[in-house]
């Protein structure tokens, strides 16, 4: 079993997740724009989101899972919870677009509609995992191998996409 290690990145450094920053409360403390792939699996799993100081883009990505959750278990609310998906969404695009800046060749793609993504295909991963005759099968090791490649996109497509807004001295 792949046990996922920090992103040589600094992201999981820079989030105080691995205890190095001692303080997460401090004042000065760099907070990374966005969380890395480390945290929206913890948020997708329900590990993080649900705290007032937690990153909202984590926040989001939890209650992103919990609806398709939901939508799994009652497919009969559909249009619901996907409204909800669509505002849970533009909260990410939006919180995004008011704190970084775009940098680089401009996508279509939203990086709220890639979190939803992954919040989709990480819960039917589970699914899968958990309903699955043997967990060797080949449609639980794709789901995961799909999960694994979002992951790695997530790192790549917020790297080129944000950077902390710099404010100029008058």
């Amino acid at each position: 079993m792949h046990v996922p290690q920090p992103d040589s990145t600094g992201m999981w450094r820079a989030s105080g997740r691995d205890g190095s920053f001692g303080n997460r409360h401090r004042a000065f403390e760099f907070r990374p724009p966005l969380p890395d792939w480390h945290e929206l699996l913890a948020a997708f799993c329900g590990h993080i989101g649900d705290e007032p100081d937690d990153h909202p883009v984590t926040r989001w990505a939890r209650e992103l899972a919990e609806l398709h959750l939901v939508r799994r278990e009652l497919p009969g609310d559909a249009g619901g919870i996907d409204e909800l998906r669509v505002q849970r969404v533009s909260f990410i695009d939006e919180w995004v677009t008011g704190r970084a800046l775009p940098r680089g060749v401009a996508r279509a793609d939203s990086l709220g509609a890639i979190v939803d993504d992954m919040a989709a295909a990480h819960v039917y991963a589970i699914h899968l995992l958990r309903t699955a005759r043997k967990v060797s099968d080949e449609e639980v090791h794709a789901a995961w191998f799909l999960l694994a490649r979002m992951a790695d996109g997530w790192t790549d497509r917020a790297a080129e996409v944000v950077v902390p807004r710099e404010r100029r001295s008058a």
